[in-house]
């Protein structure tokens, strides 16, 4: 099976490429879609978050304020869902939501590590810095809107297929030469190769016995 899809390699880029030129295109079309993208994404993160969350928090009000966050998460991804269903649908709700959910998530990992306690460590410390930065831009800035987002998305579409595209056209390259090469090889050994010279048998003689007594009868005479 791993040989299978190594040789093939191209094919899954081949196929991958309309992929993502299809998602591409579709968001710059649909643009209602980044809504959806969202709002799921809220929701799913949401109530995968909860259960494991609440559990390992021993301080019980970090896992009441985990809990609320997490519900607040989870109606703001109800509201971009519902809000992606809308022909009039505002583009600015999807960059207060998240730029909110952002923030929140920021301020509230630095309560908890500065004030509660929590273990952290440098990864988290920088990441959650960095959301607290982004919640503060995405609101505030009007970059962030779903036309924006719908172009940024077919550029990195058309940048991705572009790429991944060029490394399908190598491989496939690289698999009709070494099937030529093969062909090629085989042919050379078949020319190479001495037939085989069938001769017609030589007949057997057969040996010829003289008896004993007609020997007798020569050496008497």
């Amino acid at each position: 099976m791993k040989n299978f899809f190594k040789k093939y390699l191209w094919l899954f880029e081949f196929i991958g490429v309309a992929i993502i030129l299809a998602v591409g295109i579709f968001a710059f079309v649909k643009q209602e879609v980044f809504l959806y993208i969202a709002g799921f994404s809220l929701i799913v993160l949401g109530l995968l978050r909860v259960v494991p969350l609440v559990k390992t928090t021993k301080d019980n009000l970090l896992k009441i304020i985990y809990t609320v966050e997490i519900v607040l998460n989870v109606i703001a991804g109800i509201l971009l869902v519902v809000e992606g269903g809308k022909d009039d649908y505002s583009e600015n709700l999807m960059r207060y939501l998240l730029g909110a959910v952002f923030y929140l998530r920021g301020a509230i990992y630095f309560y908890a590590a500065v004030l509660r306690k929590e273990s952290t460590d440098y990864l988290q410390f920088f990441t959650h810095l960095i959301l607290l930065t982004l919640g503060v831009v995405v609101f505030v800035t009007k970059f962030f809107t779903v036309t924006n987002l719908a172009w940024v998305v077919l550029v990195l579409a058309i940048l991705s297929a572009f790429f991944i595209g060029y490394s399908g056209y190598r491989n496939y390259r690289n698999f009709r030469y070494e099937r030529l090469a093969r062909e090629e090889t085989k042919k050379i050994i078949k020319e190479e190769k001495p037939e085989k010279v069938y001769e017609d048998p030589k007949p057997v003689k057969d040996d010829v016995i003289i008896p004993e007594e007609e020997e007798r009868e020569e050496l008497n005479v």
